[in-house]
């Protein structure tokens, strides 16, 4: 995910032909990309339905949010119809015809305590707020961030999970939905912006040190909170997080258990040249002509490790061995078609600017994981195109075979973010829902896990 159009989305811009025009039309996209609208914050949160379904809703695009079911998986995007109504079409992303339509009842607080969840059968249930969302400033030095502690309704003290985010730069503290479910199963979940990122100051990186230290003072924070307790506090980390979150666990014992969501062992420029394989796999490349691809893959990949300075004679020297190869089109789309499509010169003094800031891309949790002895549960998905995990599993099983507390979960035919897809080949993934175990087995993970440790789960 690093690495998938990294250079791509600066450079195909075919109505400019020089540096200006190009770094104009970038300034222009981010002006107009940040006028997306508002949404109303009081609409997010956990409601169970007088079903007995958990339903999280967070905001999703613009002024829409998205809906998640938390027994069977099932997901779609609720767009704006009034104040306090929304509706939701067919599909992970349809508008029309309405199969759903939610409406939020507006008492006395300004925070709606319920909803009615009307489906297309005509069925019309209500739902009731669960949970509660405190606002929170997390210091680590110089660094303040900002974030949202959903604490289960009750009384404490209760045991903690941070949510360590994936690579993202979007405000976590509203997108991020998996805290509702934590929450509403007894376990107080903290969400927070990441450095440079939402409502945190600081500046936007990858060094991984730096998040995990950010990590740590979330962990330290919540433990001197009177309704969390400190020895019950543990992490779940997604994408990005299955390095950060190990790396935060070695870095403070006050850390009880890792789980680790659609991330994996090796290093980000593994991921970078497994991504784009995978890409082309899905195109129909297969046998020598993928072996000749991931060559030149892996070359470009190392000029962008190396800071766009070095690797540059080796990437021009398979670019024309491989001038007329046939599988050339099918790397449109990714950042080595970039390499294949401008001069040096102009990749050179723009792709810098879109790499991903101070990414150390040869890191590996190997060696990490080898010596850490913290508890860790690992929930992959199978057929996951931007995080592929066929290195990180056998590592994971060796791992259990020595005896260390580590348990692996590999849901079948699931993508990044644990989501089903419908799939073509040629043709782009049409993602349908979640698994219908995921929610369910990362809250059972972190129940059994900190059971493990004899920790006080209420």
């Amino acid at each position: 995910m690093l690495f998938f159009g990294l250079v791509q989305n600066m450079l195909d811009m075919t109505y400019f032909k020089n540096v200006v025009g190009l770094t104009l039309l970038m300034l222009l996209f981010t002006v107009i990309s940040c006028k997306t609208g508002t949404f109303n914050a009081n609409h997010s949160g956990a409601f169970r339905l007088e079903d007995g379904r958990l339903i999280s809703i967070r905001k999703s695009e613009g002024r829409t949010l998205r809906y998640r079911v938390f027994h069977n998986g099932d997901t779609g995007r609720l767009y704006p119809r009034s104040s306090n109504g929304y509706s939701s079409g067919p599909g992970f992303n349809g508008k029309i015809p309405i199969v759903l339509e939610v409406t939020y009842m507006v008492g006395r607080s300004a925070k709606p305590d319920s909803i009615i969840w009307k489906e297309d059968s005509g069925h019309t249930i209500r739902g009731w707020r669960v949970n509660r969302d405190k606002e929170v400033i997390i210091r680590n030095g110089d660094i303040r961030l900002y974030g949202r502690l959903t604490i289960p309704d009750g009384n404490g003290p209760f045991p903690a999970v941070v949510l360590v985010h994936g690579s993202g730069n979007d405000k976590a503290t509203d997108y991020y939905y998996n805290g509702d479910f934590y929450a509403a199963h007894g376990i107080a979940a903290l969400t927070y912006d990441k450095r440079g990122t939402g409502s945190s100051n600081g500046t936007y990186t990858f060094d991984y040190y730096k998040l995990a230290g950010d990590v740590a003072a979330a962990v330290a924070y919540l433990g001197s909170r009177p309704e969390i307790e400190p020895s019950a506090i543990g992490l779940s980390g997604y994408s990005q997080g299955g390095w950060v979150a190990p790396l935060a666990a070695s870095l403070c014992s006050d850390i009880q258990y890792v789980i680790v969501n659609y991330g994996i062992i090796e290093s980000a420029i593994e991921e970078a040249e497994m991504e784009t394989i995978h890409s082309l796999k899905a195109k129909g490349i297969r046998g020598q002509d993928l072996q000749e691809a991931r060559e030149l893959i892996r070359a470009c990949i190392e000029v962008v490790a190396q800071g766009f300075n070095k690797g540059w004679e080796k990437v021009d020297q398979l670019k024309r061995k491989y001038r007329h190869a046939p599988w050339r089109d099918a790397l449109k789309g990714t950042t080595v078609h970039t390499f294949l499509k401008y001069p040096r010169w102009l990749i050179k003094i723009l792709g810098p600017r879109k790499a991903p800031p101070e990414l150390d891309w040869y890191y590996t949790s190997a060696p990490l994981l080898d010596t850490l002895d913290t508890p860790m549960a690992w929930l992959l998905g199978e057929s996951d195109m931007h995080a592929p995990p066929e290195k990180t599993i056998p590592k994971l099983q060796e791992y259990e075979r020595r005896g260390k507390i580590i348990s692996t979960m590999i849901f079948s035919n699931t993508d990044h973010s644990m989501l089903l897809f419908k799939q073509k080949e040629g043709q782009l993934r049409e993602y349908t829902r979640y698994h219908p175990a995921y929610f369910r087995t990362e809250v059972d993970y972190a129940l059994k896990l900190a059971r493990q440790q004899k920790l006080l789960v209420r």
